[in-house]
């Protein structure tokens, strides 16, 4: 049976995934023309994209308690074919990292742009703010297949239990 810390890690990357999802249809939407559309699926991909940030921090919480630190480290089998690739992590991570704490503001003020009607200003701030939320999204599933599949998330787990 899964983890605690694999529970709240799956969930994260599931909720990052969920957010690709709805920023994608998003933007089909608004190429389309349909405002409307383009309003519900973005408003989705913020409540989404909400969710996972309360589920990550509540795995932050989690991991202090269990482990007396917030982050789990990638460690995978000297053996396997994920240990040659702590450089390429790395170089995912901090870019994901920096960007989502620099986007989440300009993210909130799209969105309050776009619901006082100011839309040219929303449209000219999203031109570099979706594809920077998009990137967030889709390396924060990157990162957690990383620490999955390399076993790094289970061996930080077998020390929970």
């Amino acid at each position: 049976m899964a983890s605690t810390t694999e529970i709240l890690s799956r969930a994260v990357a599931g909720l990052n995934g969920l957010a690709t999802v709805f920023l994608l249809v998003g933007i089909f939407r608004i190429k389309a023309g349909d405002r409307e559309g383009h309003g519900k699926a973005m408003k989705w991909a913020v409540i989404t994209s909400a969710l996972f940030l309360a589920v990550y921090l509540a795995s932050k919480v989690h991991l202090w308690v269990a482990l007396g630190r917030t982050n789990v480290t990638y460690a995978p089998d000297p053996a396997s074919a994920w240990a040659g690739l702590k450089s390429l992590y790395l170089f995912i991570l901090i870019p994901h990292v920096i960007l989502a704490i620099a986007v989440t503001p300009f993210i909130l003020r799209a969105v309050w742009l776009a619901k006082v009607g100011r839309l040219e200003e929303h449209k000219r701030l999203t031109r570099w703010v979706f594809p920077v939320w998009l990137y967030v999204s889709v390396t924060g599933v990157v990162v957690w297949a990383f620490m999955e599949f390399s076993g790094s998330l289970a061996r930080a787990a077998a020390v929970v239990r």
